[in-house]
């Protein structure tokens, strides 16, 4: 069975919206996120596809690669966030990336620098007038993209750990140039298949033309989603924290809260940083329940829980923004469910935000309820009405989401 992951991004690389509406409906299901860039936005009807996709529920690339004054940049990101674009692209220089770092304040829009085109390599660079090679110039246009708050990068899959050790592990990898084994190169010079890309550590996988041209757009798509969750289940493992993970979880901890300062708003005056370091240790010492994730040994998320009433409450999951979109979330969540079924409890339950989309809609979409009053006892109840929770309260409506075995 496929399980279609945003991780996928399907590159809409055709000449006119009724062509990209038809290859969305062949590839159904299994796709989940889609890239628009030059061809349709100026060839066509782009960004009145980007608004029907959004409205469909697709999560949505607008590859526009900007490059201009700063004034300019920033009202072009700008109309492309109030579309409800997920992804915006501008060129990884210093004054477009603060321009359009503006813009984005207070949306959900991330921003991705283009570093090196992967169609280019140190000769085409040479012959451009460039001083830098091609990892030489990504490397520096990384540390800049981290300096400025970007979300992350557009660059070769052999440039992502590069990109990664530049950052500090801040940025997102997006990586186009893939390849599924025997498919054509085409004009990419720089380029590894999904399984090498993920297992390098890139985020999001752009991959055109072997859905687009395949004869059946629907199967391509099926075996890229295929291949990326096979890979991610070799580099992902979860196990229990130990004293020794206190400051690594404070810091997923303090990285993954970033997030909300996009949504401004309300969420600007309530206090979402991390615990502390010694908040993790007394936990673990008290004998919480904390399971961490790892991908290739490297801590990236973790969920901690503690009985309550009867059931297996949920009190926080954090995975750093670097490596979301890679199910960890999920696979922390179901390991939490199955220990909780397995040591009898009655059920798991958590207390959320019900409007941020990572939030409740994401644990609904899990196969979660909202649970009613006659469902909450005296110990979450009280967690519910607790100062923490109504200082919460003042950005966003909270609600208890659980299941029951």
């Amino acid at each position: 069975m496929t399980h279609p992951t945003s991780q996928l991004i399907t590159a809409l690389d055709v000449s006119t919206r009724k062509e990209a509406e038809e290859l969305v409906e062949k590839i159904d299901d299994r796709g989940v996120f889609y890239k628009i860039g030059y061809q349709l936005i100026y060839g066509d009807d782009g960004l009145g596809l980007a608004k029907s996709l959004k409205a469909a529920g697709k999560k949505i690339f607008c590859d526009v690669k900007l490059l201009d004054i700063p004034n300019t940049v920033e009202k072009g990101v700008a109309g492309l966030a109030e579309i409800g674009a997920d992804f915006v692209t501008i060129h990884a220089e210093p004054h477009c990336m603060a321009a359009a770092k503006r813009a984005v304040e207070g949306s959900t829009t991330k921003l991705l620098g283009v570093t090196v085109m992967t169609s280019l390599d140190d000769k085409d660079l040479e012959a451009s007038g460039y001083a830098y090679g091609v990892r030489d110039l990504v490397e520096r246009r990384a540390k800049q993209a981290a300096g400025e708050g970007i979300d992350g990068v557009v660059c070769s899959a052999l440039e992502i750990e590069l990109i990664k050790q530049a950052s500090g592990g801040k940025l997102l990898a997006v990586t186009p140039g893939i390849r599924p084994a025997g498919s054509a190169n085409d004009d990419q010079k720089r380029i590894l298949t999904p399984t090498q890309a993920i297992e390098t550590g890139a985020n999001h996988l752009v991959v055109g033309r072997p859905i687009y041209r395949a004869e059946d757009p629907y199967s391509a798509a099926g075996a890229v989603n295929n291949e990326i969750n096979d890979a991610n289940s070799r580099i992902i493992s979860i196990r229990p924290a130990d004293a020794n993970d206190a400051e690594k979880l404070n810091d997923i901890e303090g990285d993954a809260a970033q997030l909300f300062s996009h949504l401004g708003n309300k969420f600007a005056s309530i206090d979402l940083a991390p615990m502390s370091a010694s908040f993790y240790a007394d936990a673990i010492s008290q004998n919480q329940m904390i399971w961490i994730a790892e991908i290739l040994g490297e801590p990236v998320g973790f969920l901690r829980a503690k009985p309550v009433d009867n059931l297996l409450y949920c009190a926080e999951v954090s995975v750093a923004r670097g490596h979301q979109s890679k199910g960890l979330g999920q696979q922390l969540i179901s390991h939490f469910v199955d220990y909780a079924k397995s040591n009898e409890f009655a059920g798991v339950s958590g207390i959320t935000f019900e409007t941020v989309p990572w939030n409740a809609p994401y644990y609904l979409k899990l196969g979660f309820e909202l649970l009613s009053n006659q469902h909450i006892g005296a110990e979450l109840s009280k967690i519910a009405s607790s100062d923490k929770e109504n200082a919460l309260r003042r950005a966003d409506k909270r609600v208890v989401f659980g299941k029951l075995f």
